[in-house]
C-alpha cells in the first residue's frame, strides 16, 4: 500500500518525466524540421565560431533562432549563406564576412562616407610617393597592399624606406605622411618601414579582446619592431637617421581603413604629432578566419585596437583638426589637407 509521501512523490517523477519527455520530443520534432541535415550542421559551426570568438556575439540567440527559422525548410547550403548578410548586420561586423566558394557574404552600412576625388585616386595612385614641399617639409604617401599572405613584408617594407631615403636629409624639419588612399591590406610592412618614425624602447600599440584581455602588443625595443614577441627586420636602412620628436602629421581620410588606420593608430600619442583630414573608415578591428568545411569559412572581429596609451578604438579614428574634402594629389600646394598640416609644422 503506498503511502501519501510516496505518492506525492511518483506525481511528481511523472510529472518530472513528462516535462523531459516532451522536451526531447520536441528537440526531435526541431531537429526533423530540418529537411538537409548538413544546413543544421553549417549554422551550429558558425554560430560556435561566433559565441568563441566574435567581439559583437552579445545577441547571437537571436540570430541562431532566425537562422533555424528561415532554413528549416531548404535543401542546400547555396540557399542558406546568403542569409549571413543579416548575420552580420545583426553582429555590427563589417569588416568580417561569410566566405563560400569564393564569394564573401557580409554588410557594409549605407552611411559611409564617400570623397569621390580620393576614390577615383585610389584606383589609378596604387604606389608609394614621395617629394620635398619645401627644403625643409618631406611629404610621403604609403597605400595600402594585398600582401595577406605575408610574402611581400621585407620588399614592401624596403620600398618605403627608399622612398623615404630618397628625400630625407639633415636639414627636414618636419614629415606630412599620408595615409588618405591607405585602404589596408598587410599592416607588418607599413610599420617595418616607418618604425624609426614611431619611436623606439616603447610600446605603441596592440589588441584587446571583448573581455579588454590583451591579444597582442606592439613594440620596438632597440631599434627593432616586435608584434606579438615576433621580431620583424627589414634590410633597406636609413641614409638619415629620423630625430624620436620631429614633428609629423598624418593624412587621414574616409578611405583610411584597416591597416591604414592601425598605422595611424600606431602615431597617436607621439609627441609633435597630429591628426589631419576626415575620419577613417571604421575598420580597426583585428579579423580573424575560422573554417567551417572544405567550401566555406568566416571571417569575424575578434579584437579592438589600442593606442600606446591603451586607449581602446572600437569606432573610427577623429582627426585633431577635421578637413573635409580639399583634396589635390597633383598639385599639393593648393591640398587643403596638406596646407593645414603645412601649418602646423611651421609653428613647431
Amino acid at each position: 500500500m503506498l503511502t501519501s509521501n510516496k505518492l506525492l512523490i511518483l506525481k511528481y517523477m511523472n510529472r518530472y518525466f513528462l516535462i523531459i519527455s516532451l522536451l526531447l520530443f520536441s528537440t526531435v520534432s526541431f531537429c526533423q524540421n530540418f529537411k538537409n541535415d548538413s544546413i543544421k550542421l553549417f549554422i551550429d559551426k558558425s554560430i560556435e565560431l561566433i559565441q568563441i570568438n566574435s567581439i559583437h556575439a552579445e545577441n547571437i540567440n537571436n540570430i541562431k533562432n532566425e537562422l533555424y527559422s528561415k532554413s528549416r525548410d531548404l535543401i542546400l547550403i547555396d540557399e542558406i549563406v546568403p542569409f549571413y548578410e543579416e548575420v552580420f548586420k545583426q553582429l555590427n561586423d563589417y569588416h568580417g564576412g561569410l566566405k563560400y566558394k569564393g564569394k564573401t557574404y557580409g554588410w557594409n552600412p549605407t552611411n559611409m562616407k564617400t570623397n569621390l576625388y580620393l576614390k577615383d585616386k585610389i584606383k589609378t595612385d596604387t604606389k608609394t610617393f614621395s617629394k620635398l614641399i619645401d627644403t625643409k617639409i618631406a611629404y610621403i604617401r604609403i597605400v595600402g597592399n594585398n600582401d595577406f599572405n605575408f610574402t611581400k613584408v621585407d620588399s614592401l617594407a624596403n620600398d618605403i624606406v627608399s622612398y623615404i631615403n630618397n628625400i630625407n636629409s639633415k636639414t627636414i624639419k618636419g614629415w606630412i605622411i599620408d595615409l588618405r588612399l591607405n585602404t589596408g591590406g598587410n599592416m607588418y610592412p607599413m610599420l617595418l618601414g616607418l618604425k624609426e618614425f614611431i619611436g623606439d624602447n616603447l610600446l605603441f600599440g596592440g589588441f584587446r579582446n571583448a573581455q579588454n584581455k590583451s591579444t597582442g602588443n606592439w613594440e620596438i625595443k632597440e631599434g627593432k619592431l616586435w608584434i606579438d614577441n615576433v621580431i620583424l627586420e627589414r634590410t633597406e636602412d636609413l641614409d638619415y637617421p629620423i630625430n624620436n620628436d620631429i614633428p609629423i602629421v598624418i593624412l587621414t581620410s574616409c578611405y583610411t581603413a584597416s591597416s591604414g588606420e592601425m598605422t595611424a593608430v600606431s602615431f597617436i600619442g607621439r609627441n609633435n604629432t597630429f591628426i589631419v583630414g576626415e575620419p577613417t573608415a571604421n575598420y580597426t578591428t583585428a579579423v580573424q578566419g575560422f573554417k567551417i568545411n572544405k567550401d566555406a569559412g568566416i571571417n569575424l572581429s575578434t579584437d579592438y585596437v589600442v593606442d600606446r596609451n591603451l586607449k581602446i578604438y572600437k569606432s573610427n579614428i577623429l582627426p585633431d583638426f577635421e578637413v573635409l574634402g580639399g583634396d589635390n594629389l597633383e598639385d599639393l600646394n593648393s591640398d587643403q589637407k596638406i596646407r593645414k598640416a603645412l601649418e602646423l609644422l611651421r609653428k613647431l
